[in-house]
């Protein structure tokens, strides 16, 4: 097993690098449909409604909980460490998204208020939504997987 680093910003080392398995390669050309999602913005988004516009969806597993790291196991999932770099790196450059008229989503599994003490907690300035009865992912057809972490 991989050890687990303290860092966000830090790469543990041995941590597998992921591979394109293509099982996403459905995806280019299809429909946004038309699945509503909490948001932490307080209500609920349509996708499809969402995606008439020019708009950024990214798609991660979870973000870290402060105090509490994910386990060795987590690192050891190619591709699954680094969903809060990733949300905060589209926070970073969401001036520039804003300029473009593009809007910024970040959608993941976990529920509604973890979301939103993310987003308190990390200053995001736009909405996650929520996926956690995986009605958006069975549309799309997303890959998952399954994963546990331990409450102490």
């Amino acid at each position: 097993m991989a050890e687990t680093s303290t860092s966000l910003h830090q790469v543990p080392p041995n941590l597998p690098a992921p591979a394109d398995d293509g099982a996403c390669d459905h995806l280019p050309g299809s429909r946004v449909p038309s699945i509503r999602l909490a948001s932490t913005g307080g209500g609920v988004v349509d996708l499809a409604e969402a995606g008439r516009r020019p708009a950024v969806f990214f798609f991660y597993p979870r973000t870290g909980e402060p105090g509490r790291a994910a386990g060795a196991e987590w690192d050891a999932i190619p591709g699954a460490r680094g969903c809060t770099p990733q949300s905060c790196g589209f926070r970073d450059l969401h001036r520039e998204f804003t300029k473009l008229e593009v809007a910024v989503f970040g959608v993941s599994t976990q529920e509604t208020d973890y979301q939103r003490e993310f987003v308190a907690r990390n200053h995001v300035l736009f909405e996650l939504l929520s996926d956690r009865d995986l009605l958006l992912t069975r549309a799309l057809r997303l890959p998952t997987f399954e994963y546990s972490v331990e409450r102490g």
